[in-house]
């Protein structure tokens, strides 16, 4: 519920959770309790089926927001599919992100592809399988010829496109075959890959556990950390002392192979004046992305606490030149609450998600904080 509320993403066909919620409970700081959508009704059957009723929606409000305490939600769920097929696509440039863009946005929009696609770079396949340490022995950051050796050595592909296909098993079979021929004459260069799981009965349901881990996990609805340990990139095997931590620039792009390879182009020599890789994924819906610049470093290294912080603005200021908003993001940089607490009037790092809302003087920022359902409601741009 935590993660629908901050309208966090998963995997398989109901990936963006908080376009599946069909009704939520909400505790308001007055105390009083409402339900929303059909929800609001005493004993409708429609309860948890519509996610609508008459008059204005109020969900929305409660995501992302301080506005109340959502106690209780209604979630639509994924039904147990016959079968399952776990896709992969590679391919070998970094370059060759521009037309894997394109290709699997085309298939998104016509519904050739229907659930969640997820990009991830080599370098982030690195990070999960051992430490910068393991393969770079220099300063900075991994250079790009030295990634041009891994990929080699490995047989990885610079970019990964991780998908799941769901349904009885001659739609399963089918929508693949569809697949193969697209990708075979748009991105030829590229490397697919497909393993089928399924119920052998006609009118059987796949149980998830039984596929295996490499395949499932997360895109069959099983809980996982498998990518936990990328958090210590950074940290030396020597260094008794070191303490992880990761962060990310989160920015909302338009689905076009041409602008995400330009972020692309801008951010990673950011990434790397300020001592990280370019560590990228991102996740495809219809027609945008929401894309991960993420980033690991030592907390007991002052030093490099300083360029992750000269990271992220730098990353702001490419984003807001190209009226990119975020996606979501730490306390840090939203809202005004820190400013209050400071006595300042000049724009700090706690505006700048909030600051990107520019039109018509920040209008959209002046109506969500006159919003009180109560007197004593406290609207700060922070997150409870």
């Amino acid at each position: 519920m935590g993660n629908t509320v901050d309208r966090g993403m998963g995997f398989g066909m109901n990936y963006a959770h908080h376009q599946c919620v069909a009704g939520i409970e909400i505790m308001l700081p007055d105390g009083d309790i409402v339900r929303t959508g059909q929800w609001g009704i005493s004993s409708s059957p429609n309860a948890f089926l519509s996610k609508f009723t008459f008059g204005p929606s109020l969900e929305g409000l409660f995501f992302q927001s301080n506005l109340g305490i959502v106690t209780k939600m209604s979630l639509w769920l994924t039904p147990q599919p016959q079968a399952y097929m776990c896709c992969s696509f590679s391919m070998p440039l970094f370059t060759d992100l521009e037309v894997m863009v394109d290709v699997f946005g085309e298939m998104k929009r016509n519904g050739t592809v229907q659930s969640c696609v997820w990009f991830t770079s080599l370098i982030e396949t690195l990070c999960i399988m051992g430490r910068r340490e393991d393969y770079w022995a220099g300063e900075g950051p991994v250079p790009d010829w030295r990634l041009e050796e891994l990929r080699l050595e490995t047989g990885f592909g610079h970019w990964y496109a991780r998908w799941g296909l769901y349904g009885p098993k001659r739609i399963v079979e089918a929508q693949f075959e569809e697949i193969k021929s697209v990708l075979s004459r748009r991105a030829p260069r590229g490397t697919i890959s497909g393993n089928l799981y399924s119920n052998q009965e006609e009118d059987g349901r796949l149980e998830a556990t039984t596929v295996p881990d490499q395949d499932g996990q997360m895109f069959v609805g099983i809980p996982s950390l498998w990518s936990l340990p990328l958090i210590n990139w950074p940290i030396s095997k020597n260094k008794k002392d070191g303490k992880a931590a990761h962060g990310d620039y989160a920015p909302v792009i338009p689905s076009s192979g041409k602008l995400l390879m330009e972020w692309m182009e801008v951010s990673k020599p950011i990434c790397e004046a300020n001592g990280v890789e370019l560590m990228a994924d991102f996740f495809m819906h219809e027609r945008h992305v929401v894309l991960m610049n993420m980033f690991t470093w030592d907390q007991t290294d002052p030093a490099q606490k300083a360029k992750i912080e000269r990271l992220y603005y730098g990353l702001y200021g490419e984003a807001k030149k190209r009226g990119y908003g975020m996606y979501r993001g730490h306390v840090n940089h939203m809202g005004k609450f820190l400013i209050l607490v400071r006595d300042s009037k000049q724009l700090t790092r706690t505006d700048l998600i909030a600051n990107l809302n520019d039109f018509n003087n920040h209008a959209y920022n002046r109506f969500v904080e006159k919003i009180k359902v109560s007197p004593l409601a406290d609207i700060s741009g922070g997150q409870r």
